[in-house]
């Protein structure tokens, strides 16, 4: 039953779900037992309490109770408004998709600014809070050379690596977003103000505490699920061998999610743990090149899963409709085919058709793309050249 003070107030589903999240006592996996059944968030707000014994516990069912009583959603819907912050919980449109099958995902993330586009890669690029010269070269080379290729960046808004990161790639024109273990309007670091205030403009500040909360170690672990979560692949710049990275590594791993390093001097021990993840099979990192190819490797790879399930019928009637049409390609087509979302170089694509048998010469080659760029066919960031969304441009393997 609504409240009296709730009566006239026209609330929605992720106001329900807001009221929810913030229950004393109930967690995640509570929230999830709640909503078995199929039953919405509101339908949960108006279970009268011998159906709730039934779920909760005496103590879980007094609080429930008790918040529901308290609980305004016209005065909670202002206090986020005025903060500029987003409320998205799992059953909303806006959520995620890389975070709802991840291991223990959240149920709702708290916004300030942006949530990453779906539609565009990510890279998480993350390291010591204490790092070398060397790091903080690397970490700003990396982070400008992603942003210049469209590529958004995610990161933990820490000293060293993770900030300095994202502060390139912000200052590149790029979009970069920084998972916090603290409320969103909570800035920490206090020296990090400046990248806080920039990635809200330019990206946006994600966590999954409410406003108001405070950084505690705990809540630093639980966090780094979220970074490797929204990432398609996972930088590591430098890292000792036991280090806060390492628990984000193993959750990235845990994910699925492909883990790369940076390479340093065997001894360095702020390299220690980059060179024991590629002793372990992880990729190797000597520029942005590496890790774009990377991603168009992971692009790849989600596309053949997403259809491992189709009969063989229809597998057959695209390989011959995909050998007709190699048939009549010209010139443009054949580069359109090494082209995707994932920006790639000139060098990159003149392998490539190398590779499917087309000898092209350099200057032609870059004749063919200024064309291309100029009839709108293609996008150019830079050196680098993408697919347009929406557009023509659109590679074949990928259909």
């Amino acid at each position: 039953m609504i409240r009296d003070k709730n009566r006239n107030v026209n609330i929605t589903e992720n106001e329900y779900a807001h009221w929810l999240f913030n229950v004393p006592t109930i967690g995640r996996g509570t929230i999830d037992k709640l909503l078995c059944g199929g039953r919405s968030c509101r339908e949960i707000y108006e279970m009268d309490e011998r159906e709730l014994g039934g779920i909760l516990s005496k103590a879980q069912t007094k609080k429930f109770v008790e918040s529901r009583n308290v609980w305004d959603f016209a005065k909670e819907r202002e206090k986020l408004q005025k903060l500029g912050i987003r409320f998205i919980p799992r059953i909303d449109p806006d959520f995620p998709e890389k975070l709802k099958n991840i291991p223990d995902p959240p149920f709702a993330l708290y916004v300030k600014g942006e949530l990453p586009d779906d539609s565009k890669p990510c890279v998480a690029i993350i390291g010591a809070r204490m790092c070398s010269e060397y790091g903080r070269f690397m970490a700003r080379q990396l982070g400008r050379g992603l942003a210049h290729a469209g590529v958004q960046v995610i990161s933990g808004m820490a000293r060293g690596v993770d900030g300095i990161s994202q502060k390139a790639a912000v200052e590149a024109g790029g979009k970069s977003f920084g998972i916090v273990g603290s409320g969103v309007d909570i800035c920490y670091p206090d020296d990090n103000k400046p990248l806080y205030d920039e990635l809200c403009l330019n990206g946006g500040v994600i966590s999954e505490y409410p406003p108001g909360t405070m950084p505690r170690a705990g809540f630093f672990p639980m966090r780094n699920r979220i970074i490797s979560g929204m990432s398609d692949v996972v930088v590591v710049v430098e890292a000792r061998l036991k280090s806060g990275t390492q628990i984000t590594v193993d959750t990235a791993l845990e994910q699925g999610k492909e883990v790369v390093a940076l390479p340093g001097r065997v001894t360095d021990r702020l390299s220690d743990g980059c060179n024991q993840l590629i002793c372990q099979g992880a990729g190797i990192v000597l520029g942005t090149e590496d890790i774009l190819e990377k991603l168009f490797e992971v692009r790849k790879r989600d596309y053949n899963k997403r259809n491992s399930d189709k009969n063989d019928e229809n597998a057959l009637i695209e390989e011959e409709t995909d050998y007709i049409d190699e048939e009549v390609l010209t010139i443009e087509d054949e580069i359109l085919e090494t082209i995707d979302i994932i920006p790639t170089t000139a060098s990159s694509i003149l392998d490539k058709l190398a590779g499917n048998g087309v000898v092209i010469s350099i200057p032609e080659l870059m004749q063919r793309l200024m064309d291309m760029v100029g009839s709108g066919k293609i996008a150019q960031d830079g050196a680098y050249y993408r697919k347009i969304l929406g557009g023509t441009a659109c590679a074949k393997r990928f259909r």
